[in-house]
C-alpha cells in the first residue's frame, strides 16, 4: 500500500498519472480520490477491503474540494478521450456543487441504482442528474464557538451568521479561503442565499473586517477555536461534533444559524472511464448499504463502527433513523428538518467559480486593507449584483477575460478599502 502509494504521488507531481495508475494498479486495486482526509479513507478502506477479500483500496488524498476539482478537471483536459478515464475510479467528497459541476462536464459516469436515496431532502438534491452522483452521508453548516473565551471577553454567543460580523468580534474569527475549501464556499453561498445578495455581502464584508487571518482549509479553524486563536468559525456540523468530543461540551458549542438551516449532501460517484468499473460500482454500493452507513454514526469500537475514530456524520440512507442505535453519535433526523427558505443547488454550482473569484479578489486578496477599514467603508459593500454574476458564468472558462475581470475586481476593491 505505501509502496503504491508514493508511486502514485510521483506520477501526480509529474503530471501523468493516468499513464503510471493504469499500469501501477492492478485489477483487484481501487483507485479513490477525496478531500475527506485520513480518517475516513482509513475507515472505509479498511471496511471495504474485508467485504471483499482480495481487493485493495487506494487513496489519492486532496486538500479541500476544490482542489479536487481543479485536480480532476486538469486531469481529463490532458486526455482526447474521456472515455479512456484518468487513472482514477471512484471520486469522493467534496459537496455537491463539486459533483454537479463534474457532471456538467460529463466526467462521471452513471450509477446503476439510487441505493435507496430520495431525489432531494428540503430541495437540496441528494442524487445528481441522470443518476450521476448519489449523497454518501448528509451535513449542515453553522458556527462553533469558544464558550471560555466568550465568557471571559463577555461576549454574546452568536446565533446567526450575522453576529460574526459584530464589531465586538473584531480580530477574534477566523476565516477560510472559499478557492481552496469547499467548505467555506458552501457557508458563504448559504449566506447570500438565506440573507439575499446584497444583505449577505454586508455580512460576508464585516465578517471579514472582524477575521485575523483567511486559512486554506476548514478542517485548521476548528484548531483555532480549540487552542483560543479564535472565539468562532463557520463550521460542518461533522466537524463540529468531534471537537466538542474531543475538548468537551463545556468549553465549546457549536449553533447552526436560526432560520438559516440547510442540509445538503457529501457526494460519491464514479469518473467516467474508471478502469475498474465493476470494483467501483461495489464500492459505491458497499458505502450506501447499513454496512457502510453504520460507519458514519457509530461510535468507534462498537460493533459494525469505526474502527480507528468516530466520523461524526449522518448517514444518508433513511432508514438508518428508524431505530437509531445506542451507540450512535448522531440524535436527530435530517429528513425530519425543514429548512427555513430554499437553497438553489443548481445556482450554488453555476456560480460557484465566478463567485470564489469574485470573494477572493475582493475580500481576501485586500484582507489587509478590509481589516483596518472603518466601518462606513465597508458597511454597505457589493461588488457587483447578483444578475452580473451569472452573466458572467459563460465567461469563465477565457482565461483571459477571467484573468482580466479578476484583477478589475481586485483593484476596485483596494480603492474602496483604502479610502
Amino acid at each position: 500500500m505505501k509502496k503504491l502509494a508514493s508511486l502514485l504521488i510521483a506520477c501526480l507531481a509529474g503530471g501523468f498519472l493516468t499513464g503510471c495508475a493504469s499500469h501501477s494498479v492492478s485489477k483487484n486495486t481501487l483507485v479513490i480520490v477525496s478531500p475527506d482526509g485520513r480518517e475516513i479513507e482509513t475507515e472505509f478502506g479498511r471496511a471495504f477491503e474485508a467485504a471483499h477479500p482480495g481487493t485493495s483500496v487506494q487513496w489519492l488524498d486532496q486538500n479541500g474540494s476544490s482542489t479536487l476539482l481543479r485536480f480532476v478537471e486538469a486531469q481529463f483536459n490532458k486526455q482526447s478521450n474521456k472515455n479512456a478515464g484518468i487513472g482514477v475510479d471512484v471520486v469522493m467528497g467534496g459537496g455537491p456543487e463539486t459533483f454537479q459541476e463534474l457532471n456538467e462536464k460529463d466526467l462521471l459516469a452513471p450509477l446503476p441504482e439510487d441505493y435507496g436515496i430520495p431525489e432531494n431532502l428540503n430541495g437540496v438534491p441528494l442524487r445528481g442528474k441522470n443518476n450521476s452522483w448519489v449523497a454518501g452521508n448528509l451535513s449542515g453548516f453553522g458556527i462553533l464557538y469558544n464558550k471560555t473565551l466568550l465568557n471571559r471577553d463577555h461576549l454574546p454567543a452568536p446565533k446567526v451568521w450575522a453576529d460574526l460580523g459584530n464589531p465586538a468580534f473584531h480580530d477574534k474569527i477566523t476565516l477560510a479561503d472559499p478557492r481552496q475549501s469547499g467548505s467555506a464556499h458552501t457557508a458563504y453561498e448559504i449566506i447570500l442565499q438565506t440573507n439575499g445578495w446584497d444583505k449577505g455581502w454586508h455580512i460576508l464584508a464585516a465578517m471579514s473586517h472582524n477575521a485575523r487571518s483567511f486559512i486554506s482549509s476548514s478542517s485548521m479553524l476548528l484548531q483555532n477555536v480549540t487552542n483560543g486563536e479564535a472565539v468562532a468559525v463557520p463550521a460542518i456540523d461533522f466537524y463540529a461534533r468531534a471537537t466538542i468530543e474531543q475538548a468537551g461540551a463545556d468549553k465549546i458549542a457549536y449553533v447552526e444559524p436560526i432560520g438559516q438551516r440547510v442540509v445538503s449532501a457529501d457526494p460519491v460517484g464514479i469518473l467516467r472511464g474508471a478502469a475498474h468499473e465493476n470494483l467501483a460500482q461495489e464500492f459505491v454500493k458497499f458505502v450506501l448499504s447499513p454496512q457502510g452507513q453504520k460507519l458514519w454514526m457509530l461510535r468507534k469500537g462498537a460493533p459494525g463502527g469505526p474502527v480507528q475514530a468516530t466520523l461524526f456524520r449522518s448517514p444518508s440512507l433513511p432508514s438508518m433513523y428508524t431505530s437509531l442505535p445506542k451507540d450512535s453519535v448522531i440524535d436527530s433526523n435530517p429528513y425530519n428538518s425543514k429548512n427555513t427558505l430554499p437553497y438553489d443547488s443548481d445556482k450554488a454550482a453555476a456560480r460557484r467559480r465566478v463567485l470564489d473569484d469574485l470573494i477572493g479578489a475582493t475580500i481576501i486578496d485586500n484582507h489587509d486593507a478590509l481589516h483596518n477599514a472603518s466601518a462606513a467603508t465597508f458597511a454597505n459593500y457589493v461588488p457587483i449584483s447578483e444578475a452580473q454574476v451569472q452573466q458572467l458564468i459563460k465567461e469563465w472558462d477565457d482565461p483571459v477575460k477571467r484573468q482580466k475581470q479578476v484583477a478589475a475586481w481586485r483593484q476596485q476593491a483596494a480603492q474602496t478599502f483604502s479610502h
